[in-house]
């Protein structure tokens, strides 16, 4: 003050002084807290007729409803209760009055089981799974469908997908009841004593308590990624970036049309496009090898796996083409191809991924 007073320009002065603006204007309230005071009257219409209750009236009507256990709510629907009983009252104040007198609820936490290590070494097929879920975009509804998929980390294979404008929990049950049915249970994975793990992200529709429910009833184990760290699934993602190269390349203007792109892409990822890390083989053909005792499984440091095939690659298919192995249904193949070329559509229920066996042998 004393050097504006002296004629130097505001600015600089409180440049000279290192204070900002806002602490100079800034003048201390002397007293109580700003503001209106809390009211401690609340009124209430009844048949007609106006009354003016205390505070404390408003808290006992509130012990009143949570000595009952199926009327024990949070502080709004507490609020709608009590306005239909005829008091005039807002959440806001609803939430001091339960909150001064303990009555809040504590929120329920949801039990998670997190992932121990970040490098799956599985020693067979479905002994780990993962599964996540993709965007597409969907022109004529102007908004994304959701791609989820379900991946075998041993063969790389995609047991089961779904697209839809909504994926929920009971999406997610109905889709782990055919991966049971038609890969678990066919490959008597219960008689063979292993943990099943079923790793995820931490997405609420995978943590509801009746989709962890299920799991656990079925015996597997689900496993949640830790936050911000997707290479804790990192078989699943890899997976996505395979499959959106592929989504990027078409424009979808209804979900039929992104369906038929996603059944023949997943029949070509499954049994025909080359993996790497399969041994150089597709996931459904490394998987019939394996069963066939052709492919050695080598263990690497720092926990990495490596398969090798022990048997020349021409003597997987007769005329040295992977797309002729008997493990592919040609016919099949050739019918999602001209649908989606002759018409860009396809009935709901033509060949997809979730009615994959009765076009394997696998």
């Amino acid at each position: 003050m004393r050097y504006v007073a002296l004629g130097m320009k505001r600015d600089c002065a409180l440049k000279l002084t290192g204070i900002t603006r806002h602490q100079f204007y800034y003048k201390p309230f002397k007293g109580k807290r700003r503001g209106q005071k809390s009211s401690a009257e609340t009124i209430q219409i009844k048949d007609g007729n106006q009354a003016i209750c205390s505070n404390s009236h408003i808290v006992q009507q509130i012990q009143q409803n949570h000595s009952d256990p199926d009327l024990t709510y949070g502080y709004r629907r507490m609020t709608a209760d009590l306005q239909i009983q005829g008091y005039q009252i807002n959440h806001k104040k609803v939430y001091r009055l339960m909150y001064e007198n303990q009555l809040l609820l504590t929120k329920e936490k949801i039990k998670k089981n997190y992932a121990r290590y970040r490098i799956l070494t599985p020693s067979m097929p479905l002994e780990m799974l993962e599964m996540d879920i993709k965007f597409v975009w969907i022109e004529q509804q102007r908004r994304h469908a959701f791609i989820l998929t379900v991946l075998d980390v041993f063969t790389r294979t995609a047991l089961n997908w779904h697209i839809g404008f909504s994926i929920n929990q009971h999406t997610i049950k109905h889709i782990w009841e055919s991966v049971i049915i038609n890969h678990l249970q066919t490959n008597n994975m219960l008689k063979k004593v292993i943990s099943i793990e079923v790793r995820n992200d931490n997405d609420p529709r995978f943590s509801a308590k009746m989709v962890q429910d299920f799991f656990q009833e079925n015996h597997l184990n689900q496993v949640f990624t830790h936050p911000y760290t997707p290479q804790e699934n990192g078989h699943i993602e890899s997976f996505h970036a395979i499959l959106g190269k592929s989504l990027d390349q078409k424009h979808f203007e209804t979900i039929a049309q992104a369906e038929v792109h996603l059944a023949l892409f997943y029949l070509k990822y499954n049994q025909i496009r080359l993996h790497g890390s399969t041994a150089n083989l597709p996931p459904r053909v490394f998987w019939e090898q394996w069963e066939l005792g052709n492919i050695k499984r080598i263990e690497l440091p720092k926990k990495k796996i490596k398969f090798k095939l022990l048997i020349p690659y021409h003597q997987i298919s007769g005329n040295k083409d992977l797309k002729e192995v008997s493990c592919l249904n040609s016919l099949a193949f050739d019918r999602l191809e001209n649908s989606f070329k002759e018409n860009g559509a396809m009935s709901l229920n033509q060949l997809s991924v979730q009615k994959e066996p009765s076009v394997v042998s696998c």
